[in-house]
């Protein structure tokens, strides 16, 4: 059971770095939207406070993915956080959608400028760039499948969380989490 009582499944799991107080913040800034506008978040920052137990801090997480009707994941960083990149493998090995979100503008992969397997497992990405991209941005790369993932670029300084709305109201998985 999540620590927040009220919170009942499926709800979406947000995966991201969790280990600097500007990843906490941006984290709990971005779920407390996506929570004002009616979706239930599994936020592991919250769910795991004040546990240090490494097997107990894994089964937290593993019961908020198996209960989710999605996941939610932030890949920022040179190379997006392992432990969230689990996150969303496990999620993606479950059949859940995924969306991802850079807000890094510095691209550190091989698609899209970031690593292809995470952008592969996307059903929806939102990437930062320095300069806008080409209206075909995506179907300009080689091996990118048309409609996986769809992409949706954001002027760097941008809040995702305007386009996560948009990209919500579209997904079934999403709005299973209302």
């Amino acid at each position: 059971m999540p620590k927040n009582e009220a919170l009942t499944s499926p709800w979406i799991y947000f995966a991201g770095p969790l280990f600097t107080a500007g990843e906490m913040i941006f984290n709990q800034k971005l779920a407390d939207g996506l929570r004002s506008n009616g979706y239930k978040i599994y936020l592991p920052q919250e769910e795991c406070a004040g546990t240090k137990d490494p097997r107990q801090l894994y089964e937290i997480c593993m019961q908020g993915l198996q209960e989710a009707s999605m996941v939610l994941i932030i890949l920022d960083g040179t190379d997006a956080d392992s432990g969230s990149c689990f996150e969303m493998g496990y999620g993606v090995g479950i059949g859940l959608p995924i969306v991802g979100v850079r807000t890094d503008f510095r691209g550190s992969g091989e698609h899209l400028g970031v690593n292809l397997m995470l952008t592969n497992s996307c059903t929806h990405l939102i990437l930062t760039q320095m300069s806008p991209a080409p209206d075909h941005a995506a179907s300009n790369i080689p091996n990118s499948a048309p409609t996986k993932p769809a992409v949706t670029i954001l002027e760097v300084g941008t809040d995702p969380l305007a386009t996560l709305l948009n990209i919500f109201a579209t997904l079934p998985a999403a709005q299973a989490a209302r």
